[in-house]
């Protein structure tokens, strides 16, 4: 098959380290955009270990930014943008479209299994943006459910961003198919979970300034449902650490996070971009990291088990977007780091690493 030569604004992509034998097998979708006549545009694409793009979606009639970009069951994909969902097959065409109509879609696209999507949108008739998540019936459009996270978490802390209208922030949703509960990353607040009915089961953000629930203020008291960080031997760390205005050499919280994913093994896997580390505003520390919770939901406890990144400093910070996938056959991490600005130069990086945490 001859194709047309890749578009110009494709990335250059180079490979550092390759080690086949302990790669997870197959190939690496990119959501990638770029600008366009002072537009966003999306072009999301499929390289293969050796750094060539094997696959790319260019849709040029839809002309702007949609994100993300997933694979449903049935082997198509699905992308939003503004008031519409879309399905496409792998040679460009569509095959659905979905409305939104009252709602703008955000981040997050997921398939349940009965096949129903959860949208992170937000509520068009509101004040407040990117709070809200709807369930969508795939075969009809129909809202079948939705969930007002106001209700759940206190709308009144500021803590990390002052921004009364996107006080939240949605930017992942993980469905735990055994109890209907959503893992929620919210980049202004933290990750939390809901169930299915949306009630708050649990909060793993640093412990400061946390009042009540409700979009009038009124509801329960979430610092209640705060989860304590204990360090290897269970011990609670102290209370400048639980606050988040310091981190243990072992442990820190996660700050304007994305990509949060149960593992199998019942671990919070999350990028953690570190955006107003420990509530800083300037240029130190900065650092971006993949990093792995083990959480007792019972006694409301989280032991940080593992991380990468921290070492590499700005060199791997990205303040936004970006990535971390728990990969099924060989049990190994890639994270990406998905918008660097360090030393004059915007990229990206990807690693992927192994359970012992080896660079492969």
């Amino acid at each position: 098959v001859t194709t047309p030569e890749l578009p110009s604004y494709l990335p250059a992509i180079q490979i550092i380290v390759k080690e086949p034998e302990q790669m997870e097998a197959g190939m690496t979708l990119c959501g990638f955009s770029y600008s366009k006549d002072g537009l966003m545009n999306s072009r999301p694409f499929i390289f293969d270990s050796e750094g060539a793009i094997r696959w790319l979606l260019d849709i040029e009639a839809l002309s702007t930014f949609f994100y993300p970009v997933k694979r449903l069951q049935n082997g198509h994909w699905i992308f939003g943008s503004l008031n519409g969902l879309y399905e496409y097959d792998m040679l460009g065409r569509e095959v659905n479209r979905w409305t939104l109509d009252g709602y703008s879609q955000h981040h997050e696209i997921v398939e349940m299994a009965n096949g129903n999507l959860l949208v992170a949108v937000s509520d068009e008739s509101l004040d407040t943006a990117n709070d809200q998540i709807i369930e969508i019936g795939r075969a009809n459009g129909t809202i079948v459910k939705k969930w007002d996270l106001r209700e759940a978490m206190d709308n009144q802390r500021f803590s990390i961003l002052w921004n009364s209208r996107d006080w939240l922030h949605v930017n992942s949703i993980w469905y735990d198919e055994s109890d209907q509960s959503l893992v929620i990353s919210a980049r202004h607040q933290g990750i939390f979970k809901v169930s299915y009915d949306n009630e708050l089961q649990w909060i793993l953000a640093p412990q400061k300034d946390w009042g009540r629930a409700g979009a009038d203020g009124s509801g329960l008291l979430t610092a209640d449902f705060l989860l304590t960080a204990i360090d290897g031997n269970g011990a609670p760390y102290p209370e400048n650490i639980q606050q988040g205005q310091d981190r243990a050499e072992d442990f820190d919280w996660p700050w304007g996070q994305h990509a949060v994913m149960v593992m199998p093994n019942g671990h919070v896997l999350a990028f953690d971009n570190g955006f107003k580390r420990n509530f800083q505003t300037g240029e130190q520390n900065l650092h971006s990291r993949g990093v792995e919770y083990e959480l007792d939901e019972a006694n409301r406890t989280v032991r940080q088990v593992w991380e990468y990144g921290k070492n590499r400093g700005q060199a791997f910070y990205s303040r936004n977007i970006s990535d971390a996938d728990y990969l099924p056959q060989t049990g190994n991490r890639l994270i990406s780091s998905g918008n660097i600005h360090y030393q004059g130069a915007a990229s990206c990086k990807m690693v992927e690493l192994s359970p012992s945490g080896a660079v492969v």
